[in-house]
Order: structure tokens, then sequence, then C-alpha cells
């Protein structure tokens, strides 16, 4: 069930230069109460129906952004993070950086042409926010500023501070 969740978040990638703030526009998940900036030319494709997140995709380049919120057995943040980080590799994915932290957690990979980058924060009540970018490799530094963005972005919502 995790994988497939997981799975759905495994959609093609996103390049964009860096754009002016007004053209951000926000995404808001009550369910899990975490926040995040999308950037300009992302639509939203898919709602997830159980209310956990949501796909993007901008025509323009191709570029696909999933969304989500999960709770991790036992509300383990690094064990989900370390899960999803070995999803990838058995989806053939080269992992080329990672770091994992107790609050948050950074990662990326590379396949045949492709890149991605994933960002997760641990949440209240032992639950996890992430998303996850994947782009064309040759868009890399066109995304440089939309990833930090992004990863400055992903904040829980008002009031709920993440586990010690």
């Amino acid at each position: 069930m995790r994988r497939g969740v997981f799975a759905i978040a495994l959609l093609p990638g996103l390049a964009l230069p860096a754009a002016a703030a007004d053209d951000w526009h926000p995404y808001a998940n009550p369910r899990f109460g975490y926040t995040v900036d999308i950037p300009p030319g992302f639509e939203m494709r898919k709602q997830a129906g159980i209310g956990d997140g949501a796909s993007f995709h901008a025509d323009d380049n191709g570029a696909t952004l999933i969304i989500f919120g999960t709770r991790p057995p036992g509300g383990e943040f690094e064990i989900d993070v370390a899960e999803r980080i070995s999803y990838e590799k058995e989806d053939h994915w080269r992992i080329l950086f990672s770091r994992v932290t107790p609050d948050w957690a950074s990662y990326s990979g590379a396949r045949d042409g492709e890149v991605f980058y994933a960002r997760a924060i641990a949440l209240c009540d032992g639950s996890a926010a992430y998303f996850r970018l994947q782009y064309r490799k040759s868009r890399l530094t066109s995304f440089d500023g939309v990833i930090s963005r992004m990863a400055a972005a992903l904040r829980p919502s008002e009031g709920c501070q993440p586990p010690d």
C-alpha cells in the first residue's frame, strides 16, 4: 500500500526559470497539516481521493511534481525516508545525494536522462509531508532556484511543530 502511494509520486519532471514571487501559488493539505508553494506553470492533474496529496504537471517542459502526506508506522520519520530512498533504488534510480535528519530530509537521483529531487518534513502526530519533483537532466541548473524555494516553503501548517 505504501509503495503504491509512493508510486503515484513517480510521475515525469519540472524545469522552470526562477519566477516572480506572485506567480507561485500555495497548496495546503488540511488532512496532514502542511503547505508548500507551487511553481508557475504547474497545473494540478490529480488530487488523491483520500486527501493525502496531489500531482501537478508542467505542460511546457514535461516536469512533474507530486506532493503528499503520510503517517509512517510508529511515527518513524527517518525510517520512512530510508524506505522511500530504497524504493527509488529498486526502481533503478541512482541516488546522487541524501541527507536525513530527525526533522527533515532531502534526496535526489538520476536515471535515463531524468533527475528527481525529493524533500520531506516531519509533522505533528508523527506524520510527514513530501514533495518529489522530476524533470529532464538537461534542465538541471534551471531548477536550482525552484527547488530551493519549494524546500523552504514546505512547512507544517500554523500551530503544528515537528516532533522533538
